[in-house]
């Protein structure tokens, strides 16, 4: 019996020993796989440890400093007609600007804005008598520019050195840098008047404000390459005030230099008033010149009638544009002088404070010598259903 139990022990050993070596054979090469990833992960740690601890290049895109991106859209219905002008409406205007600003530093940054549009503006604005068809819709317009890219350095509130092209700091219309920003389509006529003003200073721009008291003054000091004689740039300036919390603002510009004919230098001073619901503005702007002088000014009272979303304004503003040219005779362009006033009044529903729509009703009234040229009334009615929104 005892050397039976021994022979069924020893063949339990021998059976067991046949289950256990396939396992065993097939455990080895995944011991040595494992320790061959281990390997590779040291490696590869070391390798990240070494290029940490490499400086990081002197240059670097800006992509990885703070970034501000915005923008605007306005779009316009336009309708015309008048004595000697046929009933007319066109989809004119659709405009689409993009503003992107970058900050390098607490007190260097970089601000830009691009526009494109695409209108149907209307040809012989004016009526002129020599152009080959009276005033009307006629083709399509398309367009891009930069209108703004500087960089700007801030040493304090009092002193800011921009460096490249920007808004003229020039009035209040002048430095509205959105269309959406305008009560009335467009603006008013010192916006359209030939040579009055140059829209946009280049080169250098140095701009500041100080505290007195609950009060708040400033300046501007610019240059800018005048439209019609780059080989020689003007210069500009602005002194302002604004009362406590900017229910008052008031302002002094002017600018000189050099247009086609000579030397001229501007004036101008606006007023804004803020007493809420009611608001007021008003600008005069006057070039001086050898010749007749060309001027404009309006008044822009307006008031809220629903909270700050329903907002009712009508304007009187006048131009006189001596230096005005028609391009509906020659594509050069040929004198076509005017004075003009515009009338009217409209409403803006404001449904957030992104959003603006408007509606607004414009009689142009040519006065003087101007009014009716070989029989053509230049005088018309314009209507305009717009709408535009900031984001």
């Amino acid at each position: 019996m005892p050397e039976l139990s021994l022979g069924i022990y020893r063949l339990a050993l021998i059976a067991l020993s046949l289950i256990l070596l396939p396992s065993l054979t097939l455990a080895a090469p995944s011991l040595e796989s494992l320790s061959k990833r281990i390997d590779e992960l040291e490696k590869q740690q070391e390798q990240l440890l070494l290029e940490a601890s490499e400086p990081r290049p002197q240059v670097n895109s800006f992509l990885n400093d703070n970034l501000t991106f915005g923008g605007f859209y306005e779009s316009a219905f336009y309708v015309v007609e008048g004595s000697d002008t046929d009933l007319q409406g066109a989809n004119a205007s659709n405009t689409l600007g993009f503003n992107l600003a970058a900050d390098f530093s607490p007190k260097i940054r970089f601000v830009s804005q691009f526009l494109t549009g695409l209108s149907f503006p209307v040809m012989n604005q004016h009526n002129d008598p020599k152009g080959a068809a009276t005033r009307e819709f006629k083709t399509l317009d398309f367009g891009a520019n930069v209108s703004q890219g500087y960089v700007e350095y801030s040493s304090s509130r009092a002193v800011n050195i921009q460096g490249g092209m920007g808004y003229v700091p020039f009035g209040y219309a002048f430095q509205q840098r959105e269309l959406v920003q305008f009560v009335r389509r467009n603006g008013p006529q010192i916006l359209r008047t030939t040579n009055l003003v140059a829209p946009l200073w280049n080169g250098v721009h140095l701009h500041g404000s100080f505290d007195q008291g609950k009060n708040d003054w400033g300046y501007n000091l610019y240059s800018f390459t005048p439209l019609f004689y780059p080989k020689q740039p003007g210069a500009g300036g602005r002194i302002w005030w604004a009362s406590e919390d900017e229910r008052v603002v008031t302002g002094l510009s002017a600018q000189t230099g050099k247009n086609e004919y000579e030397s001229f230098e501007t004036f101008g001073t606006d007023l804004r008033l803020d007493l809420h619901p009611f608001i007021l503005k008003a600008e005069y702007i006057r070039q001086m010149a050898k010749e007749d002088d060309p001027w404009s000014a309006y008044l822009e009272p307006s008031v809220f009638i629903y909270q700050e979303e329903i907002l009712l304004y009508a304007f009187g503003d006048y131009s006189n544009s001596p230096q005005n040219k028609s391009v509906a005779v020659a594509p050069s362009g040929t004198l076509d002088p005017y004075k003009k006033w515009e009338f009217g009044a409209g409403i803006n529903w404001l449904p957030t404070s992104f959003t603006r729509f408007r509606l607004g009703f414009t009689y142009h009234d040519y006065v003087g010598t101007t009014a009716t040229i070989d029989g053509i009334n230049r005088d018309y009615y314009s209507l305009n259903v717009s709408a535009g929104v900031a984001f």
